[in-house]
């Protein structure tokens, strides 16, 4: 597959190349080419697909990007992964993205996804425009919050962005989730599909189409239930997503959408198991159960279903008001709020083999290594709540040369999290814990089952600027500025390491210059020179033993170029990155003697990536995508873990008529597991669908890794996470 990517990038550039005769370009007027958010999805789409090749491929860019862009469309979503995905499966197609899932089925937080070797909490995650994540730190749960169903596109960004992105981890790069397109005409879909794993997957959608008597106003609504077993043992679960979009015309020159969507999923699912939480299972588990093996029905043993599960209430929704003032002066103002509920029952170990009922009241350490419990089964009730609301501003004045952009975000996010510990045989809270950190009491003094309570709040403002100059017609030239401004307290009176109450704010001046150059109205060429910055999570403000963790905000300084060929049958671009980051921060919470995160120096991560699609005529399409990823700790010497070295794909696509079909093969290059020791090796999948549109019903049959292959993923030492198997899915929808 190197060698693939390799050649695919020379023939990119070499086909460039040979195409500099052609005329110049003039691009859209106020178009905002330096960033996804603040921008219509489809003048994305617009300018992204200007020809054959690029409508039908799975991953392509745009001729005025700035930055190395993948737009993945709705159609691809629709046709070539899981009804059952998330996001997560809508952008594994992409270069340089690695996902991770372990379950199967589309149940439960078992999908992770890396880009160019970041970490997910790494880079931001926006859904129209708005970036999201947890309270305690800026990872991600894809599950809880937007099934596939909700996703009309998606756009990965790989860099930093331009200063009017917002979000608290403008570090490694941003994936930019668009909602379903409301339609001006009146339609009515029902989509159900069943799968392996018993899985069932019902999506209901209506559209009411432009509505005369209420100014042209349009809605639609969508339901989306679903469940599934999952692959491994006991690991069922269920979702609901209800959907609603209005956009309403004010005027000819304005207009508002509000936004909800309410998602609520139970799985079950261990909570406690080392570097994984929730899936993976020890090689002691695997020779005397198999790989399948997660949880039983058995009530006597910790790895009863009955005490390890989960349930998530979350709800995301907006208000965005967009005004064409006139004479060049355009507002866009975005109120938003989003609500996350993570409440989990789980045992206290999961690592062990089976136990019988002859085991009670022996004690045992829990996986931490940390604590003793002297119950039957221990365990434990963890939750996970916060609120987060916020309004986004922009004012962009045309002025003729160029665009002046200017605006800001400002948000409150207050949450609660905690854990309690329980005796699950007795039904009662367990203040039998002993700990290496001394016992457990409460403010008071009074013995407590809380290992910690931990009420906590952010503030943020981000301020910026930026000038879209456009010295001629075909070249803008972007410098922009932004100030981030970010307070987090916690008042946690109850915590394992002792009370942590305290406050810290974070200032930061990012800048940022970009450069579109295009050469041919086919063909350009990009620069970008920026800065980023990363919210150090909660826990950082926790004290160990009395002190707090000397921790400081990681910071990216990147450099990239690449360019852009799209024409007739064929669609091309390239790329490559430099970066270094600084106050690289390490997790080291559950090691001795630190118990706490750490600042571990210098990083660096560089390489290339490439993606093409060339029509054949037919409609058939043929792509391929790859990308050389290196992610290096320099102060360490070593490769950073997770973070595979190389990822391509390829495959061909049919879109004729009533016929459609795909057919991709992903590969993922070798990296380090999670314990820094091992070696994981390369590993692929291949998915394939099919599907005919017979006007008013329309059949697909999916298969997603063909091969049924069960390779290693990751693993931290104790717990390995190996791939899913073959799935099965055929949908039937009906569409009036």
């Amino acid at each position: 597959m190197t060698k693939f990517t390799t050649l695919l990038c020379g023939t990119a550039l070499s086909l460039i190349c040979a195409s500099a005769a052609l005329a110049e370009a003039t691009p859209p007027a106020g178009v905002n080419a330096t960033g996804t958010e603040g921008t219509d999805v489809s003048t994305i789409v617009v300018t992204a697909e200007s020809n054959s090749a690029a409508v039908a491929a799975p991953s392509k860019a745009s001729i005025l990007e700035t930055q190395p862009e993948s737009l993945i469309t709705h159609k691809f979503i629709e046709q070539a992964t899981p009804e059952s995905g998330d996001y997560t499966t809508a952008i594994m197609i992409a270069p340089s993205v690695a996902t991770v899932s372990a379950i199967g089925g589309g149940i439960g937080d078992a999908s992770i996804s890396t880009l160019r070797g970041f970490q997910d909490g790494n880079f931001n995650i926006t859904f129209d425009g708005i970036a999201f994540g947890d309270a305690n730190d800026t990872t991600h749960h894809p599950s809880a919050f937007f099934p596939g169903s909700t996703i009309g596109t998606a756009v990965v960004d790989r860099g930093p962005g331009a200063a009017g992105d917002m979000g608290q981890a403008n570090f490694g790069g941003a994936i930019h989730l668009f909602s379903p397109h409301v339609d001006d005409q009146f339609s009515v879909s029902q989509k159900a599909t069943f799968g392996s794993f018993n899985t069932k997957s019902f999506v209901t959608t209506l559209q009411t189409g432009a509505i005369s008597d209420l100014g042209g106003a349009r809605l639609l609504l969508s339901a989306d239930l679903r469940s599934s077993d999952g692959q491994t043992t006991s690991s069922g679960g269920m979702g609901r997503n209800f959907l609603a979009k209005l956009v309403v015309p004010l005027g000819s020159d304005a207009t508002l959408t509000a936004f909800s969507s309410i998602n609520h999923i139970r799985y079950n699912q261990a909570d406690s198991g080392g570097t994984f939480i929730g899936f993976g299972i020890t090689a002691d588990q695997k020779a005397a159960y198999g790989i399948n093996f997660a949880l039983n029905n058995d009530p006597t043993d910790e790895h009863y279903a009955g005490y390890n599960y989960v349930n998530k209430n979350t709800s995301f929704n907006y208000l965005n008001l967009k005004w064409n003032v006139g004479h060049g002066l355009s507002i866009e103002d975005h109120a938003y709020y989003y609500y996350y509920d993570n409440q989990t029952v789980s045992a206290q170990s999961v690592s062990d083999l089976l136990n019988p009922a002859t085991d009670v009241g022996t004690s045992y350490i829990s996986t931490d290594g940390g604590s003793t419990f002297n119950s039957d089964i221990a365990g434990y009730h963890k939750q996970n709540k916060y609120s987060t609301y916020g309004n986004i501003l922009r004012v962009n004045q045309d002025l003729g040369f160029g665009t002046l952009r200017a605006g800001g975000l400002y948000e409150h996010s207050k949450a609660t999290r905690f854990i309690s510990n329980w005796d699950f045989t007795t039904g009662a809270p367990d203040l039998s814990t002993t700990s290496a950190y001394g016992s457990q009491e409460d403010q008071n003094g009074n013995p407590t089952n809380y290992l910690y309570y931990e009420p906590s709040s952010w503030d943020q403002y981000q301020l910026f600027a930026d000038f879209e100059y456009r010295p001629l017609d075909n070249l803008t030239i972007t410098p922009g500025i932004k100030q981030l401004h970010y307070t987090r307290d916690i008042a946690a009176q109850i915590d394992k390491f002792g009370p942590a109450i305290g406050s810290r704010t974070y200032n930061k001046t990012m800048w940022f210059i970009t450069a579109n150059y295009r050469i041919t109205p086919n063909w350009s060429v990009y620069g970008q020179a920026a800065t980023g910055f990363l919210i150090p999570p909660v826990k950082t403000l926790t004290p160990k033993f009395g002190t707090t963790a000397p921790t400081a905000p990681q910071t990216t300084t990147t450099y990239q170029g690449g360019t852009v060929y799209t024409k007739g049958r064929l669609t091309l671009d390239a790329d490559y990155y430099y970066i270094d980051a600084n106050n690289v921060l390490v997790n080291k919470s559950k090691k001795a003697p630190c118990f706490c995160y750490v600042n571990t120096g210098k990083g660096r991560y560089y390489g290339w990536e490439a993606q093409g699609a060339f029509n054949l005529g037919l409609g058939l399409t043929a792509f391929a995508n790859g990308s050389r990823n290196i992610s290096r700790d320099l102060t360490g010497g070593s490769d950073y873990t997770n973070a595979p070295k190389s990822t391509a794909a390829l495959g061909l696509i049919y879109d004729n008529r009533s016929w459609q079909a795909t057919i991709s093969d992903k590969y993922v290059g070798p990296q380090l597991g999670s314990d820094g020791a091992t070696r994981i090796s390369p590993y692929s999948s291949v998915d394939a669908s099919v599907s005919y549109d017979f006007g008013h019903i329309k059949l697909k049959l999916a298969v997603f890794n063909l091969a049924d292959k069960r390779s290693l993923l990751d693993t931290d030492g104790q717990f390995y996470v190996y791939e899913v198997g073959r799935q099965v899915q055929g949908t039937i929808q009906a569409k009036f």
